[in-house]
Formats: C-alpha cells, sequence, structure tokens
C-alpha cells in the first residue's frame, strides 16, 4: 500500500461474501468512504462460479438459486444496472415421485397452481388456496418487518400476527415443529413432503420447534428463487461494480489479522503479514463490519480479552452442526427425464427441484441419520437441486446439460472415520448420488459427460468462516434465532464492541436474499444519524412487478377458481 493510498475510511467491511459487499454498496452510495478487504483473490467466496472439471461447463457449488429478486437491495443499488441479470422460472420447487406422480408449482399463475394441488387432494387445495390467498396480501409487509428489518421485539410481535392472520394456522403454531404443522393442515403424503422438503431448503429446519413451523407456513407460498444468467458469481460481480462506481476500495488478498479495540470501539484493523499489505493499519472512523460468521469474529479477530465472560462462554457454543451440504455436479448430453413426467408435463420445464423423498417420514428419516451422523440411506437431495442450463446458455458448452444435487449430510461423518475422511468418502456418495439419480430419471447415468463430488470439507476449506463447512451462518433454532442470533443480548447487527457491526451469523442467515446485509447498512446509517436518501426507498419483492412487464409475463397472482 503506497503513501498515496488512504488508510483511514468512514466504514471497513471485513468479508467480501455477498452480505458484506451489500452493506458496503449501500454505504458507498450514501457517500461514505468504504474500504471493502477481503481474505482471498476473489470477492463472494459462498457465491461463485466455477469450472470444477470439462472446460466451458460452469457451477455454482454455493448459492445457486438466488433469492436477490426478493431483496429492496435490486432496486435500491439498481443492480441490474451494474450487469446482474435475473430470470424468474415459472417452474420451480418441482419434485417427481416414484410412484409416477409429479407435483410441480406454477409461481406465474396460481389458478394452475391451486389445479396442481387438487390433482393430490381436494381438501389440501382448498386449505392451499385459502393459505395462499391471504399471503399473498401480507406478503411484502412480511418480508419486510421479518426480513428487511433489523431484528427488534415490535417487528416479531408484528410478523407473528401476520402469520396468525392466515387461514388455518394455529395460534400455538410457535411451539409446532414444521412436521407437526404439515401433519396438521394437510393429508396427502406426496405434498407433505414436498412441503417439508422444501422448508428445509432455506434453513427453516423442519425438526426445529417454531423455526420449522414458520417455514411451512411461509413456503406453502411457494416462493420462486431466481437463477443468475451467466452464474451466481454475477451477484458479487454487480456488487463490486457497485461499489467503486461510488467510490468505494477494495483490497484483496488481504487476510486480516485483528480487530483493534480501544475503550470498548473498534477502530480499525490490522492486516496480516501475508496480505498484499503486509501488516498495515486500516482505520475505521465510523464503523466496522464483520462478514465473517461469529466465532472467527470475536474469538480470532476481537479476541476474548474485550468481552464479558458471559459473552466468550455464548460465542464459544454458537452452533454450526446443520445446514451442511455436500455437492453431487454432472455434465450431461440429456436433461434428466424425470418419472412423473407423464402425470405432469410441466415437470420437464421444471429448472429446480427435489428428489429421493416420498413421505414426510423419509423426510423426517434423513434428519435423523444426519444428526447421527451418517449420510442419509438412501441418499436424498432437498438442499434444493437445478438444471442450470435450462435457462442460462452460458451453464455448459453446447449441446451439453449441467445438473446439480445437493444432499443433507453432517460435517462430522464419525461412523466413517470423522470429517478429515471426506477427501476419500466424497467419491463413494457421488456413485450412491449418481443411482439414486438414476432412479428418477432412467437412462440419465447412460448420457453422463463428467462429474464432480464437492464435499463439506471442500466448503470449509475454501472459506474458513463457514465452519464445518455450514452455509447458513450458523444453525437456526431457539436460542440461536431471531433477536438472539448470534446469542442473546447481542442486540443484532451491533455487538458489544462500539461501531462493530455483523452482517453474517445474524439475523436474517446467511442467504442471497441479502437481508443481512441491508439491514447492517440500515443500522449504521441510523447509528450515524443520517436520513435516509430518497433512492434508499423501495420494498420488498419489488422488483418482481417490473420484471414480469419487461417480459410480457400475464401473472395471475391469486387463486380465484
Amino acid at each position: 500500500m503506497t503513501e498515496t493510498v488512504s488508510t483511514e475510511f468512514d466504514v471497513i467491511v471485513i468479508g467480501g461474501g455477498i452480505n458484506g459487499l451489500t452493506a458496503a454498496a449501500y454505504l458507498a452510495k450514501l457517500g461514505l468512504s468504504v474500504a471493502m478487504v477481503e481474505r482471498r483473490d476473489q470477492l463472494g467466496t459462498h457465491c461463485s462460479t466455477e469450472e470444477f472439471g470439462t472446460p466451458g461447463w460452469r457451477n455454482n457449488p454455493h448459492a445457486s438459486g438466488i433469492w436477490v429478486g426478493h431483496s429492496p437491495a435490486m432496486l435500491d443499488l439498481d443492480l441490474e444496472r451494474f450487469g446482474l441479470d435475473l430470470y424468474f422460472s415459472r417452474h420451480t420447487r418441482a419434485q417427481p415421485f416414484l410412484d409416477g406422480k409429479a407435483f410441480v408449482p406454477d409461481l406465474w399463475n396460481a389458478n394452475n397452481f391451486y389445479k396442481k394441488w387438487l390433482r393430490f387432494n381436494e381438501k389440501d387445495a382448498k386449505t392451499f388456496k385459502e393459505i395462499f390467498n391471504r399471503f399473498v396480501d401480507i406478503r411484502q409487509e412480511l418480508m419486510t418487518r421479518f426480513v428487511y428489518s433489523p431484528p427488534s421485539e415490535e417487528n416479531w410481535d408484528v410478523t407473528v400476527k401476520l402469520l396468525k392472520s392466515i387461514p388455518h394456522v394455529p395460534d400455538d403454531f410457535l411451539d409446532m415443529t414444521g412436521f407437526e404443522i404439515t401433519d396438521q393442515l394437510f393429508e396427502d403424503e406426496h405434498l407433505k413432503a414436498w412441503l417439508t422438503g422444501w422448508s428445509h431448503a432455506v434453513a427453516l429446519e423442519p425438526q426445529v420447534k417454531m423455526v420449522g413451523s414458520i417455514g411451512a407456513i411461509m413456503l406453502v407460498s411457494a416462493f420462486g428463487v431466481q437463477q443468475s444468467i451467466g452464474g451466481s458469481h454475477q451477484i458479487p460481480h454487480a456488487l463490486f461494480r457497485c461499489i467503486i462506481h461510488y467510490g468505494g476500495k477494495i483490497f484483496q488478498n488481504c487476510p486480516v489479522e485483528k480487530i483493534i479495540v480501544k475503550d470498548g470501539e473498534a477502530k480499525g484493523i490490522q492486516l496480516a503479514g501475508t496480505a498484499s499489505y503486509p501488516e498495515r493499519i486500516l482505520t475505521a472512523r465510523k464503523a466496522l463490519i464483520s462478514n465473517l460468521s461469529p466465532v472467527p469474529t470475536f474469538m480470532q479477530l476481537v479476541g476474548e480479552e474485550y468481552l464479558d465472560p458471559a459473552a466468550v462462554r455464548q460465542i464459544k457454543n454458537f452452533n454450526y452442526d446443520w445446514g451442511v451440504l455436500y455437492t453431487a455436479a454432472y455434465l450431461s448430453k440429456e436433461p434428466p427425464r424425470w418419472v412423473g413426467t407423464d402425470f405432469d408435463p410441466e415437470l420437464s420445464k421444471a429448472w429446480h427441484f427435489n428428489i429421493g423423498v416420498e413421505t414426510m417420514k423419509d423426510v423426517e428419516k434423513c434428519f435423523s441419520q444426519v444428526d447421527d451422523g451418517r449420510v442419509p440411506d438412501p441418499i436424498t437431495f432437498l438442499g434444493a437441486n437445478f438444471i442450470f442450463s435450462m435457462h442460462d446458455p452460458h451453464a455448459a458448452p453446447k449441446g451439453l446439460h449441467s445438473v446439480q444435487l445437493w444432499a443433507d449430510v453432517p460435517y462430522d461423518i464419525k461412523h466413517d472415520g470423522g470429517p478429515e475422511k471426506w477427501d476419500d468418502f466424497k467419491w463413494d456418495v457421488l456413485q450412491k448420488s449418481t443411482e439414486r439419480l438414476e432412479q428418477y430419471a432412467p437412462g440419465f447415468t447412460k448420457g453422463i459427460v463428467d462429474k464432480v463430488p464437492y464435499s463439506p470439507l471442500d466448503v470449509e476449506r475454501r472459506n474458513p468462516s463457514a465452519i464445518k463447512g455450514v452455509w447458513s451462518g450458523g444453525i437456526l433454532a431457539p436460542g440461536q434465532f431471531y433477536l438472539d442470533r448470534p446469542f442473546p443480548g447481542c442486540n443484532p447487527p451491533r455487538t458489544p464492541i462500539k461501531k462493530l457491526y455483523l452482517s453474517n451469523g445474524v439475523w436474517p442467515h446467511s442467504f442471497s436474499w441479502l437481508g443481512a446485509g441491508c439491514n447492517a447498512a440500515l443500522v449504521v446509517l441510523q447509528d450515524l444519524g443520517l436520513k435516509k436518501p430518497d433512492w434508499w426507498s423501495h420494498k420488498a419483492l419489488e422488483w418482481f412487478g417490473p420484471w414480469t412487464t419487461r417480459k410480457g409475463i400475464q401473472v395471475v397472482p391469486k387463486v380465484t377458481i
């Protein structure tokens, strides 16, 4: 770092993940001087697009189904202007079943979506219609309060009130797991397996009390993910361009040695000796945001000596045990030809799917095995799975197809030798994954050109902040949820250290909906006593309307039949 490069900034953000980038982009656009400091030579570690095998075969091993379109940041930061091209697929969250049936939501036409439910169970379809139509009325306020506002008692109370206003939601839903409320609301086993698997896909685990029931209620509406055309890494690219455009500075290959704390206040950072600018000190005049998860932020960068002993105990107990994924990626001559396509031909148009469970009991079995340190047998793919090449011509060489499966697994495969055995064991799991995929798409294996495994140990090596390979910044469960995330009394995204904020491991969990980054930026703005400018005014879900209009899509938003 030459003497001509400033080492003093209003705000420093540690870690170039997409939520840290989001916070940096907001504050740079606000006019503050912002420095983004990243350990690697690439931003967006958990939002990457990479060629693991055959040249031209582009994988998205981390953030794959994208939720950026839900975020007000999409319009506040004008991310399309900076190169982000999202596609909102009509047929998403599909699921084939081995009995020849298939459930294929239609997110553009609610009447057609309702008809899909009718094919399985008339009573369940009626329940869906009443839940869905009410959800359409409240979802923008719900997402604004629950995801795109800093956690508070007021926002929580409003969230609970909104959820209770949905027909069929019992008053005691917060005392229920996702399995319990799903079993109470619906009859058909296909639909119950579909719903509980998908609530898990957004880290609202169905086996967890309160967390799972919230997930089940919200996912009845079939929130639709988007695909980033050109690969998921286009998201950090767009945020990078936004930051640079508004005068922010990006320092890559710059691991941080420590956060400098004086008189209980974060003053800046010292770079590591291995950084491009070894051991240099950068000063943060107004705020410092960590996009590392809680344990490395507090235990490695801050230090126990600056924290209350009770806080230290809580941080050391922060739980990273769930939300660990194994990836099986395939390059093929043909896309999967699913069982169930005769039942619903629109299954062939679904780029986003789950496979591997036939009943809700199968979902329960999957999580029970994972909790016991076992890879599910038979293996199940409930973490959201994709045919990337269906809408993205950049995903695979011409004439070939890119298919990715995500399986929930334990990091510590204790019955198979422990986490260090993943380097060998991942190939065995790949074979089991391929055999399982063949069951749901007969003939697919004959057309495989290349295949690659990616284990939880690979994830952790790539991103040490993702302890145990967890993707969500730490589990979501009572005691580590909403106001209590990362620990009770932290007052997130603020921390016990003045001027130190978090955009990872806080609520909402680390996810491509960019909520944690939006909220960190908003709280910094509030603490600085600044007024929101006019451009910082868009609402959750607002991007979808203009996008569908531009594409000439006729949306039927509610069930009217």
